[in-house]
């Protein structure tokens, strides 16, 4: 059998093996994230949301496989793809020639993409607890995400801005990768009701790219928002270039912002944007057991990421627990599954392999995350 070379990030038993009556001796699953690189900050997160869900796991006497009533050591190996489409690919491969039965990524929509046919010809099961592009739909029956899809978003933020906040035109600032959820967000927004002003995209990681001309554009027209299309890092630079050019209209985000770093790169430019996020509620059971379980481990609060990545994890053990240890058995229980009640909310999947979940608007004040009413 072949064994992940010296860079593997292994959580716990780097093996997987059947004893030699049949029976499973121990689950290993594979992990592609974004661990340096674009979406290093996603990836990092989702990590620490794996290692929760395998220590949870383990601690309990590990995978109890089809339900059999005996129980076997279970791991993750995790591999850095470095938000490069290309090194995830050539990763992709190495878990689908160890046969492992379901990988969990990738936290870049642009990796998750460029590996989704592989995995679905080699009936491999993956599970993206991050990647929103609406280009994922339909791949097959062993791809998924427990990581709603761009439109619930998009849908949420239309709505918001035409509905609550009364802006009627906006520009569009984007980002020139998988991620830009600016189409989505213009055909929901135009639905409404609401236009498009100006257009203007940008090199990924390159905001400062916006060229005299495009700022120009955003400032001679009718628009009363922006809206920016683009990873938390993207926003915050693009925030900046904007009121160093003078532009002070409301600003709105993606749901793939993270407060921290938004707020650590953008500073007072980022002061009042408003964005959504995927309801990640600490009232909620199981949502407070991960963050007990997370803070214990780790001394911090955990995200909404770390929290698909925990879920992601969960599901297919529930999975393996139900039906079997193969990729088929995972693919035909999660297709089927009721709603798993995980820390990131209720998880069911459709016949897209999305899952459909709720948003909330929040807004940054003081340099600080806060929630919004509907009516604010």
């Amino acid at each position: 059998m072949k064994t992940l070379n010296k860079w593997a990030v292994v959580l716990m038993l780097p093996v997987v093996s059947m004893a030699g009556c049949g029976g499973v001796s121990e689950v290993q699953l594979g992990a592609l994230l974004s661990l340096e690189g674009r979406a290093s900050s996603y990836g990092q997160s989702i990590q620490r949301g794996i290692e929760v869900a395998v220590d949870r796991v383990n601690a309990a006497g590990g995978v109890d496989v089809g339900g059999n009533g005996t129980r076997v050591p279970f791991s993750v190996t995790v591999r850095d793809v470095k938000s490069d489409p290309q090194i995830g690919l050539q990763v992709a491969q190495e878990f689908i020639d160890l046969g492992l039965p379901a990988v969990i990524g990738s936290d870049s929509s642009t990796v998750t993409l460029a590996v989704a046919d592989l995995f679905q010809q080699s009936e491999i099961v993956l599970i993206s607890p991050a990647s929103s592009t609406s280009a994922l739909n339909d791949k097959g029956d062993y791809i998924f995400r427990n990581y709603p899809s761009e439109y619930f978003e998009a849908v949420t933020l239309a709505n918001y801005i035409y509905n609550v906040a009364g802006i009627r035109k906006v520009h569009v600032v984007r980002s020139q990768s998988e991620y830009g959820l600016g189409n989505v967000f213009i055909a929901r927004f135009r639905t409404l009701g609401g236009g498009m002003e100006a257009q203007v995209s940008f090199p990924a990681d390159q905001p400062e790219a916006l060229i005299a001309g495009d700022l120009e554009g955003l400032v001679a027209t009718e628009a009363n928002g922006i809206y920016i299309a683009g990873y938390s890092d993207e926003t915050a630079a693009t925030a900046r270039v904007l009121r160093d050019a003078g532009i002070e209209l409301p600003l709105f985000g993606t749901g793939a912002i993270l407060p921290d770093e938004l707020v650590e790169v953008g500073g007072e430019a980022v002061e009042g944007l408003v964005y959504p996020m995927v309801t990640f509620d600490a009232e909620e059971d199981a949502t407070a057991e991960f963050i007990a379980a997370y803070r214990n481990k780790f001394g911090d609060d955990p995200n909404v990421y770390a929290a698909h990545g925990y879920d992601a994890t969960l599901i297919i053990v529930q999975a393996i627990e139900q039906e079997g240890p193969t990729a088929s058995n995972i693919s035909f229980y999660m297709n089927a599954m009721n709603p798993f009640p995980g820390a990131a909310g209720s998880t069911k999947f459709d016949a897209d392999g999305n899952a459909e979940k709720s948003h909330r608007m929040w807004v940054i004040e003081g340099g600080e995350p806060l929630q919004k009413t509907t009516e604010e």
